[in-house]
């Protein structure tokens, strides 16, 4: 069974167990294309999806979890047991957290061109020149160049 399938299969024992029809979900989204989730045919926004959900009661984790534990062939109960090992293991290893990390909010990108910087900047001050810095760290010169300090050039006062 495919995953839109199963969503879908899942929206729609949601709705009729709700006792909705699909003209009281109106206000999330249309009936034709509600009808269309509900058969697996059309994927749905988050946006949607949440709309949805709230339309029917539920939240969007709860379905999600319903879908993957029909996916997985598991009860619900040890699909359960096994997502709660997951997330330990997920919260110990501080994969997961309650609050945004701003290591994460930076990017790999950012944090790369953060230690770039530093090492450059580093190995500038202990007298290395641009090509030295650009050899030793393998990086090209132009990153060099972005992140070597410029030293404060005065005018001659005549």
């Amino acid at each position: 069974m495919e995953y839109l399938e199963a969503l879908g299969q899942t929206l729609r024992e949601i709705r009729v167990d709700a006792g909705l029809k699909r003209e009281d979900c109106s206000r999330a989204l249309s009936r034709e294309y509600l009808a269309s989730v509900e058969r697996g045919r059309q994927s749905i926004s988050i946006a949607k999806f949440r709309s949805l959900c709230d339309c029917l009661g539920v939240t969007p984790s709860i379905v999600l979890f319903t879908v993957e534990a029909r996916l997985a062939s598991l009860s619900l109960g040890d699909y359960q047991t096994k997502q709660s090992g997951e997330l330990d293991e997920y919260l110990k290893t501080g994969r997961l957290r309650s609050e945004f990390s701003a290591g994460a909010i930076q990017g790999v990108r950012g944090k790369r061109a953060e230690n770039n910087r530093n090492a450059i900047q580093k190995l500038q001050s202990e007298g290395l020149s641009k090509i030295e810095v650009s050899r030793k760290l393998g990086v090209g010169t132009t990153t060099v160049d972005r992140y070597w300090l410029k030293t404060n050039v005065t005018p001659d006062a005549n």
